[in-house]
């Protein structure tokens, strides 16, 4: 491996962490490999050493993330192009009624940002990529929220409007985005530290996630996905009058490409089955990456939709949600997300460099 090269190419070999379960035993960034290595990915690496100046001149070289890295930052401006002009044509001090959807609108601007950077800046350290998917994770689960927000406001079939659910959904949907949080970065800490065989736990989390990190990844993200994936569900079984409009149609097309989202992310398909032949376009993470953005493309028009055909509907049945309960579970929810960001990036410093010899098989 020379200092000099930006982008690392990980053949197999006897010394390739590429093999699965395979160490760089004669290599002393063994640790750095193995955290940076994807399943069925065997060439574009970048240096796990980049500088920052590097990592954005990645973003105009071919490597593994250059496609990671633009499926999200592309996106990212057309939410924003989309947000500002909503915030343009919003009297944001009195029409309290578009307050939950530009809270939505936010934070569908926040996680493809997020994770852009996370692509971008995770090739650092192996400390650096950990930190940058903690990041990721909050920005989210914040997404995650400002859904359920949108939805308790506009999606609410008509037979949910002002039940006891309806009243408390904001409430379990803050406990959701809390509990998701804290377990998507123990869970990220816990792998970090059981590679370094310094937490038990966490030796336990490494050796699984070398086997069955598509089930713990399936897990969490599905738990990020709950609030709005569930909501979806309950409007074609419990749609009522005004629920059913031109709305219906998006949210289907929403879950159907959530769905498809979350096998990409889960499979490693297709480049499980043709390990090196998708390492830069068309592996199963820009797949998973594309179906995400359609899936929040779809899901905005629906709320759009929701919003402006229900209006007279929720205002006349509905309890509209108010200032200080939006901006009470945001601003909980941001501030746990950012702590606990906060102890486990910490805490990485304290774990000691990986003993090799426990890695070797």
């Amino acid at each position: 491996m020379q200092q000099a090269t930006d982008t690392l190419e990980m053949k197999p070999g006897p010394h390739s962490a590429v093999e699965q379960g395979s160490c760089l035993r004669s290599h002393e960034a063994v640790g750095v490999f193995l955290v940076f290595h994807e399943q069925g990915i065997l060439f574009g690496y970048r240096h796990p050493q980049s500088s920052a100046t590097a990592c954005l001149l990645s973003l105009f070289q071919m490597t593994n993330e250059t496609l990671n890295i633009w499926t999200h930052l592309l996106p990212f401006w057309f939410f924003s192009w989309r947000f500002v002009s909503t915030l343009q044509m919003t009297d944001i001090l009195h029409d309290s009624y578009s307050w939950p959807l530009l809270v939505y609108m936010g934070a569908s601007c926040l996680f493809p940002l997020a994770s852009s950077c996370a692509h971008t800046f995770s090739s650092m350290s192996r400390n650096a990529r950990h930190i940058c998917y903690f990041l990721d994770y909050g920005a989210v689960n914040l997404f995650s929220l400002g859904c359920a927000i949108a939805y308790s406001a506009y999606v609410f079939p008509d037979t949910l409007v002002s039940t006891t659910f309806h009243d408390y959904y904001l409430t379990l949907a803050v406990l959701n985005t809390i509990i998701s949080i804290w377990l998507s970065c123990y869970s990220r800490f816990g792998l970090a530290a059981g590679e370094a065989g310094s937490f038990a736990l966490g030796e336990v989390l490494y050796q699984a996630e070398r086997h069955v990190s598509s089930r713990r990844k399936s897990m969490f993200w599905g738990m990020a996905l709950a609030n709005q994936s569930q909501l979806s569900s309950c409007v074609f079984l419990f749609a009522g009058e005004s629920a059913e409009n031109e709305a219906t149609l998006y949210h289907q097309k929403h879950v159907a490409v959530t769905l498809l989202a979350s096998f990409f992310y889960s499979a490693h398909l297709p480049e499980r089955l043709a390990p090196g032949r998708f390492d830069y376009i068309g592996h199963s993470h820009q797949l998973f990456h594309v179906c995400v953005i359609l899936a929040t493309h779809m899901q905005m028009e629906a709320i759009l939709l929701d919003k402006t055909l229900r209006k007279e509907w929720l205002l006349t049945h509905g309890r509209p949600l108010l200032f200080a309960q939006i901006a009470g579970a945001m601003l909980l929810c941001l501030i746990f997300s950012l702590s606990n960001i906060v102890y486990f990036s910490a805490a990485l410093y304290r774990i000691p460099e990986p003993e090799l010899h426990k890695k070797e098989t």
